[in-house]
């Protein structure tokens, strides 16, 4: 598998968010930063040669487990 660098994950997942952009202006952290952050944890716990079924189980659950509370951040926003 083709190694993941951090570049290119941050890249990538900027990308994504700019289709739902975040006020940034109103966080004590920068958006590069918190990028970077989760981006090295995410890389620190799944960057492996050889994924076994249950790094791709953890995997989908984890992003399912942000897709909900995404879903439900985003009703509590629109709520207000």
């Amino acid at each position: 598998m083709k190694k993941i660098t951090l570049e290119q994950l941050v890249e990538i997942a900027a990308e994504v968010e700019a289709g739902d952009p975040t006020d940034w202006g109103k966080l004590a952290v920068g958006q590069e930063q918190a990028f970077r952050m989760i981006g090295t944890t995410i890389l620190d716990m799944f960057d492996k040669e050889v994924y076994t079924d249950d790094d791709k189980l953890i995997m989908l659950a984890t992003i399912t487990k942000l897709t909900v509370e995404n879903m439900l951040l985003n009703l509590k926003i629109i709520g207000k």
